[in-house]
């Protein structure tokens, strides 16, 4: 009986790692978030991205550059120029929560009750998550050539650059979600 009590939480607890090693299904480009571009003349656009509330700052502004340079290239041009000025820009932080993994159902000092047990020092680590979506906005114009704009961003280079890494490709198609495989290189 001491050993099924001291095999139980053990058993449980390898169950639960082997769901939360399970992936969940890879996104496309499109699936990242919500997009808007709207055209404001023949070679400006007004283009927007609203994240998940799982996504951080960082990402989004990437992902937002992206979009640019994939709206850019699909209007016939190469190169553009972000319009907003930063120091006009108000970045407001999301509101962020901190949330502990620990289950409520484990009762208040359950190892010091069961000798066989173990806590892992990895499981009560508590996690940032935000509570609104981030929302990020870029005026662009576009140009043909680097001589109209001499600091304008290359949009070729950038989808080169960050392309692949959210699912696009260097032309700015969007590719189909892959599977990471788990085969050692």
């Amino acid at each position: 009986m001491k050993a099924l009590l001291i095999c139980t939480p053990l058993l449980f607890s390898l169950a639960l790692a082997a769901c939360s090693t399970l992936s969940s299904k890879p996104q496309s480009f499109n699936q990242l978030g919500q997009f808007s571009v709207y055209p404001l003349n023949s070679q400006t656009f007004r283009v927007s991205f609203q994240t998940s509330q799982a996504m951080s700052y960082a990402p989004a502004e990437e992902i937002t550059l992206l979009k640019a340079a994939q709206t850019t290239v699909q209007n016939g041009f190469r190169y553009f120029t972000v319009l907003d000025d930063p120091s006009n820009v108000r970045h407001k932080s999301p509101r962020q929560a901190v949330i502990y993994s620990r289950p409520a159902y484990y009762p208040y000092r359950y190892h010091r009750r069961y000798a066989g047990f173990w806590p892992d020092p990895f499981y009560d680590i508590p996690h940032v998550v935000n509570l609104d979506p981030i929302q990020i906005s870029y005026t662009i114009e576009c140009f043909q050539t680097q001589q109209q704009a001499p600091n304008a961003f290359d949009a070729l280079l950038i989808l080169q650059s960050l392309g692949a890494k959210y699912g696009l490709s260097p032309s700015g198609e969007v590719l189909p979600p892959t599977i990471p495989s788990n085969k050692p290189k």
